[in-house]
Protein backbone atom coordinates (compact mmCIF):
# COMPACT_ATOMS: atom_id res chain seq x y z
CA UNK A 1 0.00 0.00 0.00
CA UNK A 2 1.01 3.67 -0.12
CA UNK A 3 0.39 6.77 1.94
CA UNK A 4 -2.64 7.72 -0.11
CA UNK A 5 -4.34 4.43 0.73
CA UNK A 6 -3.23 4.75 4.35
CA UNK A 7 -4.83 8.19 4.66
CA UNK A 8 -8.09 6.88 3.23
CA UNK A 9 -8.09 3.99 5.70
CA UNK A 10 -6.90 6.05 8.66
CA UNK A 11 -10.24 6.41 10.53
CA UNK A 12 -10.64 2.67 10.97
CA UNK A 13 -7.21 2.40 12.64
CA UNK A 14 -8.28 4.29 15.77
CA UNK A 15 -9.96 1.31 17.37
CA UNK A 16 -6.96 -0.91 16.70
CA UNK A 17 -4.47 1.62 18.09
CA UNK A 18 -6.51 2.24 21.24
CA UNK A 19 -6.69 -1.50 21.90
CA UNK A 20 -2.90 -1.87 21.98
CA UNK A 21 -0.91 -2.10 25.23
CA UNK A 22 1.11 1.07 25.99
CA UNK A 23 4.10 1.57 23.66
CA UNK A 24 3.31 -1.53 21.59
CA UNK A 25 3.34 -0.31 17.99
CA UNK A 26 0.76 -1.12 15.34
CA UNK A 27 2.71 -1.43 12.09
CA UNK A 28 1.82 -1.09 8.43
CA UNK A 29 4.60 -2.88 6.58
CA UNK A 30 6.18 -2.02 3.23
CA UNK A 31 4.32 1.25 2.82
CA UNK A 32 5.15 3.16 -0.37
CA UNK A 33 6.36 6.69 0.39
CA UNK A 34 5.81 9.78 -1.79
CA UNK A 35 8.30 10.71 -4.56
CA UNK A 36 11.54 12.20 -3.22
CA UNK A 37 11.92 9.66 -0.40
CA UNK A 38 14.85 7.28 -0.24
CA UNK A 39 14.36 4.42 0.40
CA UNK A 40 10.97 4.51 -1.26
CA UNK A 41 9.32 2.10 1.20
CA UNK A 42 9.21 1.88 4.98
CA UNK A 43 7.15 0.52 7.86
CA UNK A 44 4.72 3.08 9.31
CA UNK A 45 4.13 2.61 13.05
CA UNK A 46 1.45 3.89 15.42
CA UNK A 47 1.33 3.64 19.20
CA UNK A 48 -0.27 5.30 22.19
CA UNK A 49 1.42 6.18 25.47
CA UNK A 50 1.08 8.71 28.30
CA UNK A 51 -2.12 10.00 26.69
CA UNK A 52 -0.32 10.82 23.42
CA UNK A 53 -0.59 9.21 20.00
CA UNK A 54 2.72 8.48 18.28
CA UNK A 55 3.46 8.20 14.57
CA UNK A 56 6.88 7.20 13.26
CA UNK A 57 8.76 5.31 10.56
CA UNK A 58 10.90 2.30 11.42
CA UNK A 59 13.95 3.87 9.79
CA UNK A 60 15.28 7.30 8.89
CA UNK A 61 14.36 8.37 5.36
CA UNK A 62 16.13 10.85 3.11
CA UNK A 63 13.58 13.30 1.73
CA UNK A 64 14.41 15.89 -0.94
CA UNK A 65 11.03 17.65 -1.07
CA UNK A 66 9.66 20.68 0.79
CA UNK A 67 6.57 19.22 2.51
CA UNK A 68 6.99 20.17 6.19
CA UNK A 69 4.99 17.24 7.56
CA UNK A 70 6.93 14.69 5.53
CA UNK A 71 10.23 16.29 6.54
CA UNK A 72 9.32 15.79 10.20
CA UNK A 73 8.20 12.19 9.66
CA UNK A 74 11.31 11.27 7.66
CA UNK A 75 13.64 12.70 10.34
CA UNK A 76 13.26 9.53 12.40
CA UNK A 77 11.70 11.39 15.34
CA UNK A 78 8.49 10.13 16.95
CA UNK A 79 5.70 12.59 16.19
CA UNK A 80 3.47 13.09 19.27
CA UNK A 81 -0.17 14.20 19.13
CA UNK A 82 -2.52 14.97 22.06
CA UNK A 83 -5.49 13.51 20.16
CA UNK A 84 -6.25 11.05 17.39
CA UNK A 85 -7.83 13.81 15.32
CA UNK A 86 -4.59 15.83 15.35
CA UNK A 87 -2.59 12.81 14.22
CA UNK A 88 -5.08 12.28 11.38
CA UNK A 89 -4.77 15.94 10.38
CA UNK A 90 -0.96 15.61 10.31
CA UNK A 91 -1.21 12.57 8.03
CA UNK A 92 -3.59 14.40 5.71
CA UNK A 93 -0.93 17.09 5.24
CA UNK A 94 1.50 14.55 3.80
CA UNK A 95 1.82 14.60 -0.01
CA UNK A 96 0.04 11.76 -1.84
CA UNK A 97 1.95 8.88 -3.32
CA UNK A 98 1.04 7.07 -6.50
CA UNK A 99 -2.50 5.58 -6.19
CA UNK A 100 -2.41 1.84 -5.68
CA UNK A 101 -3.71 -0.21 -8.66
CA UNK A 102 -7.00 -2.07 -8.14
CA UNK A 103 -5.31 -5.46 -8.16
CA UNK A 104 -2.53 -4.46 -5.79
CA UNK A 105 -1.53 -6.71 -2.95
CA UNK A 106 -3.60 -6.44 0.27
CA UNK A 107 -2.48 -4.29 3.18
CA UNK A 108 0.23 -6.01 5.19
CA UNK A 109 -0.79 -5.14 8.74
CA UNK A 110 0.43 -6.47 12.07
CA UNK A 111 -0.87 -10.07 11.96
CA UNK A 112 -2.28 -12.07 14.82
CA UNK A 113 0.56 -14.57 15.02
CA UNK A 114 -0.14 -18.21 15.97
CA UNK A 115 1.79 -20.00 18.71
CA UNK A 116 4.87 -21.47 17.11
CA UNK A 117 6.22 -22.82 20.39
CA UNK A 118 5.59 -26.41 19.32
CA UNK A 119 7.48 -25.87 16.05
CA UNK A 120 10.78 -24.36 17.25
CA UNK A 121 12.56 -23.02 20.33
CA UNK A 122 11.70 -19.43 19.44
CA UNK A 123 12.32 -18.19 22.99
CA UNK A 124 16.07 -18.67 22.56
CA UNK A 125 16.24 -16.50 19.42
CA UNK A 126 16.77 -12.74 19.56
CA UNK A 127 16.33 -10.14 16.82
CA UNK A 128 17.51 -6.53 16.61
CA UNK A 129 15.00 -3.98 17.83
CA UNK A 130 13.44 -1.92 15.05
CA UNK A 131 11.99 0.73 17.29
CA UNK A 132 13.34 4.17 16.53
CA UNK A 133 14.92 5.96 19.44
CA UNK A 134 14.89 9.70 19.84
CA UNK A 135 18.06 11.76 19.72
CA UNK A 136 18.90 13.18 23.15
CA UNK A 137 20.10 16.76 23.04
CA UNK A 138 22.52 17.92 25.75
CA UNK A 139 21.01 21.37 26.14
CA UNK A 140 17.46 20.01 26.41
CA UNK A 141 18.45 17.43 29.01
CA UNK A 142 20.38 20.02 31.04
CA UNK A 143 17.43 22.42 30.96
CA UNK A 144 14.92 19.78 32.05
CA UNK A 145 17.10 18.53 34.92
CA UNK A 146 17.77 22.09 36.07
CA UNK A 147 14.04 22.60 36.67
CA UNK A 148 14.16 20.15 39.58
CA UNK A 149 17.83 19.87 40.63
CA UNK A 150 18.46 23.24 42.22
CA UNK A 151 21.80 24.77 43.12
CA UNK A 152 23.95 22.08 41.47
CA UNK A 153 24.58 23.58 38.04
CA UNK A 154 27.96 21.92 37.60
CA UNK A 155 26.73 18.42 38.47
CA UNK A 156 23.72 18.84 36.16
CA UNK A 157 25.99 20.02 33.36
CA UNK A 158 28.30 17.01 33.72
CA UNK A 159 25.61 14.33 33.89
CA UNK A 160 23.72 15.90 30.97
CA UNK A 161 26.86 16.09 28.85
CA UNK A 162 27.89 12.48 29.49
CA UNK A 163 24.38 11.07 29.16
CA UNK A 164 23.76 12.83 25.84
CA UNK A 165 26.89 11.17 24.46
CA UNK A 166 25.96 7.73 25.82
CA UNK A 167 22.23 7.66 25.03
CA UNK A 168 22.79 8.46 21.38
CA UNK A 169 24.79 5.25 20.92
CA UNK A 170 22.76 2.78 18.89
CA UNK A 171 24.55 -0.24 20.37
CA UNK A 172 26.26 0.50 23.72
CA UNK A 173 28.64 -2.16 24.99
CA UNK A 174 28.28 -1.30 28.66
CA UNK A 175 26.14 0.90 30.93
CA UNK A 176 27.07 4.43 31.93
CA UNK A 177 27.90 5.09 35.58
CA UNK A 178 28.34 8.07 37.89
CA UNK A 179 29.73 8.55 41.37
CA UNK A 180 27.96 11.49 43.01
CA UNK A 181 29.82 12.79 46.04
CA UNK A 182 29.25 15.57 48.53
CA UNK A 183 27.44 16.40 51.77
CA UNK A 184 24.06 14.75 52.53
CA UNK A 185 20.89 16.54 51.51
CA UNK A 186 22.34 18.27 48.46
CA UNK A 187 20.41 16.43 45.74
CA UNK A 188 22.43 13.30 44.90
CA UNK A 189 19.63 10.77 45.23
CA UNK A 190 17.03 13.24 43.97
CA UNK A 191 18.92 13.49 40.69
CA UNK A 192 18.30 9.83 39.90
CA UNK A 193 14.57 10.13 40.56
CA UNK A 194 14.23 13.21 38.36
CA UNK A 195 16.41 11.65 35.68
CA UNK A 196 14.04 8.71 35.19
CA UNK A 197 11.14 11.04 34.50
CA UNK A 198 13.13 13.24 32.11
CA UNK A 199 14.58 10.36 30.10
CA UNK A 200 11.22 8.61 29.80
CA UNK A 201 9.92 11.67 28.00
CA UNK A 202 13.03 12.54 25.98
CA UNK A 203 14.02 9.06 24.77
CA UNK A 204 10.72 7.29 24.25
CA UNK A 205 11.76 4.52 26.67
CA UNK A 206 10.05 4.13 30.04
CA UNK A 207 12.85 4.39 32.62
CA UNK A 208 12.40 3.05 36.14
CA UNK A 209 14.49 3.57 39.28
CA UNK A 210 15.77 0.94 41.73
CA UNK A 211 17.34 2.37 44.90
CA UNK A 212 19.60 0.26 47.14
CA UNK A 213 21.00 1.36 50.50
CA UNK A 214 24.52 -0.04 50.16
CA UNK A 215 25.41 0.92 53.73
CA UNK A 216 23.46 -2.22 54.73
CA UNK A 217 25.59 -4.45 52.45
CA UNK A 218 28.45 -4.76 54.93
CA UNK A 219 29.20 -8.51 54.68
CA UNK A 220 30.58 -10.55 51.80
CA UNK A 221 27.50 -12.78 51.63
CA UNK A 222 25.33 -9.70 50.95
CA UNK A 223 26.43 -10.08 47.33
CA UNK A 224 23.60 -12.62 46.96
CA UNK A 225 21.07 -9.84 47.61
CA UNK A 226 22.27 -8.24 44.38
CA UNK A 227 22.85 -11.27 42.18
CA UNK A 228 20.54 -13.88 43.72
CA UNK A 229 21.30 -16.92 45.90
CA UNK A 230 22.65 -20.19 44.54
CA UNK A 231 20.33 -23.21 44.34
CA UNK A 232 19.67 -24.74 47.75
CA UNK A 233 20.45 -21.56 49.68
CA UNK A 234 18.05 -19.32 51.56
CA UNK A 235 16.63 -16.63 49.32
CA UNK A 236 16.99 -18.58 46.07
CA UNK A 237 13.35 -17.93 45.18
CA UNK A 238 13.55 -14.22 46.10
CA UNK A 239 13.97 -11.68 43.35
CA UNK A 240 17.44 -10.14 43.51
CA UNK A 241 18.16 -6.46 42.90
CA UNK A 242 19.87 -7.05 39.57
CA UNK A 243 17.12 -9.37 38.38
CA UNK A 244 14.76 -6.40 38.08
CA UNK A 245 16.51 -5.53 34.80
CA UNK A 246 14.52 -8.35 33.21
CA UNK A 247 11.37 -6.30 33.86
CA UNK A 248 12.81 -3.17 32.28
CA UNK A 249 16.14 -2.98 30.40
CA UNK A 250 16.04 0.80 30.85
CA UNK A 251 16.55 0.93 34.61
CA UNK A 252 18.43 3.48 36.70
CA UNK A 253 20.17 1.65 39.55
CA UNK A 254 20.98 3.90 42.50
CA UNK A 255 23.47 2.67 45.09
CA UNK A 256 23.54 4.97 48.11
CA UNK A 257 26.75 5.24 50.17
CA UNK A 258 28.92 2.92 48.12
CA UNK A 259 31.93 3.66 50.30
CA UNK A 260 30.25 1.85 53.23
CA UNK A 261 29.55 -1.39 51.30
CA UNK A 262 31.71 -4.51 51.60
CA UNK A 263 34.48 -4.63 48.94
CA UNK A 264 33.01 -7.85 47.49
CA UNK A 265 29.74 -6.01 46.89
CA UNK A 266 31.56 -3.24 45.07
CA UNK A 267 33.41 -5.81 42.95
CA UNK A 268 30.11 -7.20 41.66
CA UNK A 269 29.22 -3.76 40.40
CA UNK A 270 32.66 -3.55 38.83
CA UNK A 271 31.92 -6.63 36.74
CA UNK A 272 28.58 -5.20 35.60
CA UNK A 273 30.10 -1.85 34.63
CA UNK A 274 32.90 -3.58 32.74
CA UNK A 275 30.97 -6.07 30.65
CA UNK A 276 27.40 -4.79 30.70
CA UNK A 277 26.22 -8.32 31.48
CA UNK A 278 26.12 -10.70 34.44
CA UNK A 279 25.31 -14.38 34.88
CA UNK A 280 22.25 -15.23 36.95
CA UNK A 281 22.32 -18.22 39.36
CA UNK A 282 18.90 -19.30 38.12
CA UNK A 283 17.10 -19.51 34.83
CA UNK A 284 15.23 -16.34 33.93
CA UNK A 285 11.71 -16.04 32.55
CA UNK A 286 13.06 -15.82 28.99
CA UNK A 287 14.99 -19.07 29.42
CA UNK A 288 18.45 -17.49 29.60
CA UNK A 289 20.81 -17.01 32.53
CA UNK A 290 22.25 -13.68 31.44
CA UNK A 291 21.30 -10.26 32.79
CA UNK A 292 21.80 -7.43 30.31
CA UNK A 293 22.58 -3.95 31.71
CA UNK A 294 23.85 -2.24 28.56
CA UNK A 295 20.98 0.27 28.45
CA UNK A 296 20.98 0.90 32.20
CA UNK A 297 22.34 3.85 34.17
CA UNK A 298 24.18 3.37 37.47
CA UNK A 299 24.41 6.23 39.97
CA UNK A 300 26.37 5.70 43.19
CA UNK A 301 26.53 8.19 46.02
CA UNK A 302 29.16 8.88 48.61
CA UNK A 303 29.44 11.41 51.41
CA UNK A 304 33.21 11.61 50.96
CA UNK A 305 34.64 15.07 50.49
CA UNK A 306 37.06 14.68 47.59
CA UNK A 307 38.28 18.27 47.98
CA UNK A 308 38.30 19.38 44.37
CA UNK A 309 38.58 23.01 43.44
CA UNK A 310 37.17 24.11 40.12
CA UNK A 311 36.09 27.40 38.58
CA UNK A 312 32.44 28.28 38.96
CA UNK A 313 30.50 27.78 35.76
CA UNK A 314 27.11 28.59 34.33
CA UNK A 315 25.87 31.70 36.14
CA UNK A 316 25.99 33.43 39.49
CA UNK A 317 22.77 34.16 41.34
CA UNK A 318 21.87 37.37 43.11
CA UNK A 319 20.61 37.30 46.68
CA UNK A 320 17.11 38.63 45.98
CA UNK A 321 14.18 36.66 44.56
CA UNK A 322 12.22 38.72 42.03
CA UNK A 323 9.58 36.22 40.87
CA UNK A 324 8.32 32.74 41.76
CA UNK A 325 6.16 31.01 39.15
CA UNK A 326 4.91 27.60 38.07
CA UNK A 327 5.49 26.09 34.64
CA UNK A 328 5.53 22.50 33.35
CA UNK A 329 5.31 20.98 36.84
CA UNK A 330 8.46 22.84 37.89
CA UNK A 331 9.27 25.96 39.84
CA UNK A 332 10.68 28.97 38.04
CA UNK A 333 12.36 31.52 40.31
CA UNK A 334 13.70 34.65 38.64
CA UNK A 335 17.01 36.17 39.77
CA UNK A 336 19.35 38.73 38.34
CA UNK A 337 21.97 36.81 36.44
CA UNK A 338 25.43 37.33 35.07
CA UNK A 339 26.34 35.01 32.21
CA UNK A 340 29.67 33.24 32.49
CA UNK A 341 32.06 33.30 29.53
CA UNK A 342 31.01 30.72 26.96
CA UNK A 343 33.25 27.78 26.11
CA UNK A 344 33.33 25.51 23.12
CA UNK A 345 32.70 21.77 23.19
CA UNK A 346 36.40 20.89 23.23
CA UNK A 347 37.02 23.10 26.28
CA UNK A 348 33.96 21.68 28.02
CA UNK A 349 35.07 18.08 27.37
CA UNK A 350 38.55 18.79 28.65
CA UNK A 351 37.30 20.47 31.83
CA UNK A 352 34.83 17.67 32.67
CA UNK A 353 37.50 15.03 32.04
CA UNK A 354 40.08 16.82 34.22
CA UNK A 355 37.63 17.20 37.09
CA UNK A 356 36.57 13.55 36.89
CA UNK A 357 40.16 12.31 36.97
CA UNK A 358 40.98 14.51 39.96
CA UNK A 359 37.98 13.11 41.82
CA UNK A 360 38.92 9.57 40.83
CA UNK A 361 42.39 9.96 42.34
CA UNK A 362 40.95 11.47 45.52
CA UNK A 363 38.46 8.58 45.79
CA UNK A 364 41.30 6.08 45.60
CA UNK A 365 43.30 8.02 48.20
CA UNK A 366 40.25 7.88 50.49
CA UNK A 367 40.55 4.10 50.59
CA UNK A 368 38.54 2.85 47.62
CA UNK A 369 40.01 0.09 45.48
CA UNK A 370 41.68 1.48 42.38
CA UNK A 371 40.04 -1.07 40.07
CA UNK A 372 36.59 -0.07 41.30
CA UNK A 373 37.15 3.68 41.10
CA UNK A 374 38.41 3.32 37.53
CA UNK A 375 35.08 1.91 36.31
CA UNK A 376 32.97 5.02 36.87
CA UNK A 377 32.28 7.03 33.73
CA UNK A 378 32.23 10.33 35.56
CA UNK A 379 32.26 11.90 39.03
CA UNK A 380 29.64 14.44 40.04
CA UNK A 381 30.37 16.97 42.76
CA UNK A 382 27.39 18.12 44.84
CA UNK A 383 28.31 21.24 46.77
CA UNK A 384 26.89 22.73 49.92
CA UNK A 385 23.77 24.61 48.90
CA UNK A 386 23.95 28.38 48.84
CA UNK A 387 21.29 30.48 50.53
CA UNK A 388 19.88 31.36 47.11
CA UNK A 389 19.59 27.69 46.19
CA UNK A 390 17.88 26.89 49.50
CA UNK A 391 15.29 29.59 48.82
CA UNK A 392 14.62 28.14 45.38
CA UNK A 393 14.26 24.65 46.87
CA UNK A 394 11.95 26.03 49.53
CA UNK A 395 9.75 27.57 46.82
CA UNK A 396 9.79 24.30 44.89
CA UNK A 397 8.71 22.35 47.97
CA UNK A 398 5.86 24.79 48.63
CA UNK A 399 4.53 24.15 45.13
CA UNK A 400 4.99 20.38 45.48
CA UNK A 401 3.09 20.48 48.77
CA UNK A 402 0.30 22.30 46.95
CA UNK A 403 0.21 19.50 44.36
CA UNK A 404 -0.29 16.98 47.17
CA UNK A 405 -3.36 18.87 48.36
CA UNK A 406 -4.73 19.14 44.82
CA UNK A 407 -3.93 22.78 43.99
CA UNK A 408 -1.59 24.37 41.45
CA UNK A 409 0.18 27.43 42.84
CA UNK A 410 1.22 30.08 40.34
CA UNK A 411 2.37 32.70 42.82
CA UNK A 412 3.79 32.81 46.35
CA UNK A 413 3.61 36.08 48.23
CA UNK A 414 7.15 37.34 48.98
CA UNK A 415 6.23 37.90 52.65
CA UNK A 416 5.18 34.26 53.08
CA UNK A 417 8.28 33.00 51.29
CA UNK A 418 10.46 35.18 53.51
CA UNK A 419 8.73 33.98 56.69
CA UNK A 420 9.13 30.33 55.71
CA UNK A 421 12.77 30.97 54.82
CA UNK A 422 13.34 32.51 58.26
CA UNK A 423 11.71 29.51 59.96
CA UNK A 424 13.50 26.91 57.82
CA UNK A 425 16.99 28.37 57.68
CA UNK A 426 17.28 29.56 61.26
CA UNK A 427 19.18 27.15 63.45
CA UNK A 428 21.41 25.97 60.57
CA UNK A 429 19.28 23.06 59.36
CA UNK A 430 21.52 20.23 58.15
CA UNK A 431 19.54 19.44 54.99
CA UNK A 432 16.67 20.89 52.97
CA UNK A 433 14.61 17.77 53.75
CA UNK A 434 13.50 19.46 56.98
CA UNK A 435 11.82 22.26 55.00
CA UNK A 436 8.82 20.03 54.37
CA UNK A 437 7.75 19.91 58.00
CA UNK A 438 8.01 23.70 58.32
CA UNK A 439 5.87 24.24 55.21
CA UNK A 440 3.14 21.85 56.32
CA UNK A 441 3.20 23.23 59.85
CA UNK A 442 2.20 26.66 58.53
CA UNK A 443 0.20 25.87 55.39
CA UNK A 444 -1.36 22.41 55.72
CA UNK A 445 -4.76 23.71 56.83
CA UNK A 446 -5.21 26.46 54.18
CA UNK A 447 -3.90 24.08 51.49
CA UNK A 448 -6.39 21.39 52.55
CA UNK A 449 -9.27 23.87 52.46
CA UNK A 450 -8.16 25.19 49.07
CA UNK A 451 -7.96 21.63 47.75
CA UNK A 452 -11.66 21.25 48.53
CA UNK A 453 -12.67 24.70 47.27
CA UNK A 454 -10.43 24.89 44.18
CA UNK A 455 -9.57 21.28 43.23
CA UNK A 456 -7.07 21.15 40.37
CA UNK A 457 -7.25 24.90 39.80
CA UNK A 458 -4.43 27.41 39.43
CA UNK A 459 -4.30 29.56 42.57
CA UNK A 460 -2.23 32.26 44.23
CA UNK A 461 -0.84 32.17 47.77
CA UNK A 462 -1.32 35.67 49.15
CA UNK A 463 -1.50 37.32 52.57
CA UNK A 464 0.93 36.69 55.42
CA UNK A 465 2.28 33.60 57.11
CA UNK A 466 -0.10 34.21 60.03
CA UNK A 467 -3.13 34.81 57.80
CA UNK A 468 -2.46 33.10 54.47
CA UNK A 469 -5.05 33.52 51.71
CA UNK A 470 -5.44 31.26 48.68
CA UNK A 471 -7.32 32.81 45.76
CA UNK A 472 -8.05 31.72 42.18
CA UNK A 473 -5.50 32.95 39.68
CA UNK A 474 -8.07 35.30 38.13
CA UNK A 475 -8.06 37.43 41.29
CA UNK A 476 -4.99 39.58 40.97
CA UNK A 477 -4.48 43.17 42.05
CA UNK A 478 -8.08 43.20 43.21
CA UNK A 479 -9.68 42.23 39.90
CA UNK A 480 -10.06 39.78 37.09
CA UNK A 481 -7.03 39.36 34.86
CA UNK A 482 -9.10 38.42 31.85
Amino acid sequence: MNLLTLKNDFPRLEKKINALPPRQPYCIYDCELPPGCSPARATVCFSKTRGYYELFLDTQIQYAGNNNALQLLCSGQHQLFPSYAEMWQFLRELPPGQPAPPDSAPIRESPQMPDFGHMAATGAITVPSRAMKKTVDYETLRRELSKSIVGQEEAVETISFQLALHLNKSNPKRPISFLAWGPPGTGKSETAKVLASCLSWLTGHEYSTICTQLNTFTAAHDVSRLTGSSPGYIGYDDKAVFETVTDNPYTIFVGDELDKAHPDVAKVYMSVLDDGKLSSPKELANGSRELDFRHCIFIFTSNYCLDITAPKLGFSLADDVTQVSFQDNAVDVDYRQEEAPSENRAEQTKRIYAKTESARKAFINAGTLREIASRFTSFLEYKELTDEAKIRILAKQILETGFEYGIRLTHIAPGILQALANASLSGNALTVRSFKSVIEGHLAEPFANAGIQYPGQRVRLEGTIDVPSILPETFRDGGDRG
